[in-house]
């Protein structure tokens, strides 16, 4: 396990220099993260896909924090940044399939700038990011609720170890150990990308779900029903998979989708979300750049952190 720290070469773009102040982007407020710095959201970058490795996907993911970055930094600046400022960190690397090691710097770093009264913004990696990311608001947080933006229930049973693919189990056994409820909502899920133990596995742990034809059918429906299921909560851990998009959209994901989301349905659901100010930490996973066409998807994941960036808590 090794730390990256900020790497400015990668934030570069464009300079519209004519039109002063109204023509900043992101790679010009950008800083590097100390920990005497004022600023409101950090990002992290885990670079690891050996929990996609482990669960015998397609690798790559460990490439997606830096890619993100590379569409960030072009992006033009819609927000106050003197009131938000945003700072990165750099990446936790997962070296030699060491990902509990690597995990344990991951929990280090996201409960440090929690305890800040920051907003972690966590770049994976694969879908294994989930679990030390839950781990370190856990510190911090009685009871959580985690929803998960995924077409996949990600709750297989570590058999024997860590995957991509059981980061929600492990959660569901920390909080069972730990006397907190497990309350867990997946937004998106495909039927045909979860075999019936899993959903036989999440009635028995209680897990709530929507399914993606539920949102194609009724998006409005769908948004009522979260406003309600976020009333009853507080604080909330958000993960973005970003195989939820239809590969048409995100081809460059470990486990593309038919039938998936829109860009336009997945932005409504996360400024939902963010209006409720409960979102205490936010990560977006499964970025495969190896199978990306044109940055799509890179550009898609990008688009989608920047609409936590700029939401003004």
């Amino acid at each position: 396990m090794i730390i990256k720290k900020f790497d400015s070469s990668i934030w570069t773009g464009r300079l519209d220099e004519e039109d002063g102040l109204g023509g900043l982007r992101l790679h010009q407020i950008i800083t590097e993260y100390t920990a005497e710095l004022a600023c409101s959201k950090v990002l992290v970058g885990f670079e690891s896909d050996e929990g996609v490795a482990r669960n015998k996907g397609r690798v790559g993911a460990k490439n997606a924090p830096n890619e993100i970055r590379k569409a960030l930094a072009n992006l033009p600046v819609h927000f106050d940044h003197e009131k938000t400022k945003v700072s990165d960190y750099g990446n936790i690397v997962c070296d030699d399939k060491m990902l509990e090691m690597a995990r344990e710097k991951q929990i280090e770093i996201v409960s440090k700038i929690i305890e800040n009264n920051q907003l972690p913004i966590v770049l994976g990696g694969g879908h294994e990011t989930a679990l030390g990311n839950f781990l370190a608001l856990a510190k911090h947080a009685p009871s959580i609720t985690i929803i998960n933006i995924d077409a996949h229930f990600d709750l297989r049973k570590p058999n024997p170890i860590s995957t991509s693919g059981t980061p929600f189990y492990e959660m569901h056994d920390y909080c069972k150990s730990n006397n907190m409820p497990f309350q867990y909502l997946v937004i998106g899920l495909q039927e045909n990308g979860n075999t019936q133990a899993l959903f036989n596995r999440a009635d028995e742990f209680g897990t709530q779900y929507i399914m993606a034809d539920e949102i194609h059918a009724n998006l409005n429906q769908v948004l009522d029903q979260l406003k309600q299921f976020i009333a009853q909560n507080d604080t909330i851990y958000l993960s973005l998979d970003m195989d939820v998009f239809d590969g048409a959209f995100a081809p460059g994901v470990s486990a593309p989708s038919i039938n998936g989301l829109t860009p336009f349905q997945v932005k409504y659901l996360i400024k939902l979300l963010l209006n409720s100010g409960k979102v205490k930490l936010f990560d977006v996973v499964e970025l495969n750049p190896t199978y990306d066409i044109d940055q799509r998807t890179a550009k898609l994941a990008a688009q989608m952190v920047n609409e936590i960036i700029k939401y003004l808590y």
